[in-house]
């Protein structure tokens, strides 16, 4: 006769023991991840109550400003988007305090080193304009990735000054082929530029591979009119990057639309935005090139006609003369990074990502500082293969 094996013994938790993600949360819930959720939204500011783990009208409303916030569906329910994003480390990169008496926005400006555009209302982050004793404001965080040639070893620590360790960015040639053999490169974050790649089947499980064998931060960068959406399992962020064109300038003017609807499937706590500033050039044939250094100063001293700026603080876009042709110039100013950067806080990004600086990158992250506390890192750019 056939031994029947021993059943394992099942441990059953009741309900209001269950771990925050467990079950949906709604009006009237009550247990132990109610009061991790009550924990978490206190955290953020969002949530002034007692935590007693009881899911009421307050808690519904935190909730709520939670999920305007960060752009997801607002219904005051706790469901798994919801917990999932609050489980997030990265939400809490932000300075909570309360105002003391005498405390203005001018005071708080010069002791934490930014604007007084960075100061909001953790509620609704509503930009804050004056300060009552006994309020509570908030100051987020975010990234200013730079990206630099450097032909120096890629595992350098970027220093003091910046967020850790350097980011390597990739152009990767044969992905299928290449990512058999891929090493990680001493823990540094990777940045895989896909932008010129067929996401097919393989290319993704490819991927995939790669990402299981990095031991650090992955992240994808793509192109804003043919992006692919990362899935958890195959990127920790993604940078999408905004077309510049001299032929069409009135496109630089729609992008904060545009991501405005991509941040309808991805998490804006993941998203970065590129811009290139090199700056484009075209000629009467109609080819465009980036700006060099010598014609950005020919463009200056040959400029014709009057300069024009796309948008309140777009680009600015002028003509000029060399030899026998009249060529066009798109090129950005201080006042269109102060634009791009005032987006990303409103869009409530994870950051930017800017190439072809002229300048040091230490003051644009003093523009950066005038709408948020800006973390600048370094991406090493280098084209390859991956292994």
């Amino acid at each position: 006769m056939r031994e029947m094996g021993v059943m394992p013994r099942l441990k059953i938790l009741p309900v209001s023991r269950l771990p925050l993600g467990k079950r949906w949360l709604t009006v009237g819930a009550r247990g132990q991840d109610v009061r991790q959720l009550q924990a978490l939204l206190s955290a953020l500011g969002l949530y002034a109550g007692a935590i007693h783990g009881e899911y009421d009208l307050l808690t519904q409303e935190a909730v709520k400003c939670f999920q305007k916030a960060y752009r997801l569906g607002v219904d005051g329910v706790c469901g798994p988007d919801t917990c999932k994003l609050l489980t997030e480390k990265r939400i809490y990169n932000r300075i909570l305090r309360t105002c003391s008496e005498g405390e203005t926005i001018h005071t708080l400006a010069a002791q934490y080193g930014v604007g007084g555009q960075a100061f909001k209302d953790p509620v609704t982050r509503c930009r804050l304009r004056l300060l009552v004793p006994g309020q509570q404001v908030m100051i987020e965080k975010r990234e200013l990735i730079f990206g630099v040639e450097n032909p120096g070893s890629p595992e350098e620590t970027s220093g003091p000054n910046t967020g850790g360790k350097n980011l390597i960015y990739f152009k990767p040639e044969r992905l299928v082929a290449r990512s058999a053999g891929f090493t990680p490169l001493g823990g540094s974050p990777l940045v895989i530029d896909l932008s010129g790649e067929t996401l097919s089947r393989r290319a993704r499980k490819a991927l995939r591979r790669i990402r299981r064998v990095v031991n650090a931060e992955l992240i994808w960068w793509q192109n804003l009119d043919s992006c692919h959406l990362p899935a958890t399992a195959e990127a920790d962020a993604l940078i999408v990057s905004v077309p510049v064109s001299v032929s069409d300038p009135d496109a630089l003017a729609v992008w904060p639309r545009q991501i405005k609807k991509l941040l309808t499937y991805y998490p804006c706590t993941r998203l970065f935005i590129h811009f290139d500033l090199h700056g484009k050039v075209r000629d009467e044939k109609g080819s465009e090139h980036d700006l060099t250094p010598a014609e950005k100063k020919m463009a200056r001293l040959n400029r014709i006609g009057q300069t024009k700026r796309i948008g309140r603080y777009g680009w600015l876009y002028y003509r000029y003369r060399y030899k026998d042709e009249t060529r066009a110039v798109f090129i950005p100013d201080r006042l269109t990074i102060r634009g791009i950067l005032d987006q990303i806080d409103r869009l409530n990004l994870r950051g930017a990502v800017f190439t072809g600086l002229d300048e040091g990158w230490e003051g644009w992250q003093e523009e950066g500082n005038r709408y948020f506390r800006a973390t600048p890192r370094i991406m090493v750019m280098k084209k390859g293969s991956l292994a």
